[in-house]
């Protein structure tokens, strides 16, 4: 009976990749990126306070009237909200920062007026910031 070496048998077979290794390093660091994902958009999805502009009206080529609606998820913290008002042509033509002090509900509604530089079309709020 012939014996059997070893050099023939490692020639006939590949040597040993790491994939298994591999795929675990990619499937870690995907679990690492899904969980931040899910969390920035949980966050981003309740902003702490949030405003919208549900009525307005023009007054003239230089004054627009409007109401401010802000909710906030702490009604005692003050908050900022800037509102715009923009022309036909999309430019803002006119732009305040309204302060909100704090309060004991979490949606007020706020009423307002804008000077602009010609006749506005649309007012709306471009952002809001607490400021506590």
């Amino acid at each position: 009976m012939a014996c059997v070496s070893a050099a023939p048998a490692a020639s006939r077979y590949p040597r040993r990749t790491r994939r298994p290794l591999l795929i675990a390093v990619v499937a870690v660091v995907a679990a690492i990126g899904l969980g931040w994902l899910l969390w920035a958009a949980y966050e981003h999805a309740r902003p702490a306070v949030g405003g919208d502009v549900h009525i307005f009206a023009i007054e003239s080529d230089q004054k627009v009237t409007f109401t401010l609606t802000v909710q906030r998820r702490d009604p005692s913290v003050p908050a900022n909200c800037r509102v715009i008002a923009q022309a036909r042509n999309f430019e803002t033509v006119g732009e305040k920062t309204i302060k909100i002090p704090g309060a004991e509900a979490s949606v007020v509604d706020l009423p307002g007026q804008l000077r602009t530089i010609r006749r506005a079309t649309s007012v709306s709020v471009s952002q809001c910031w607490t400021t506590g």
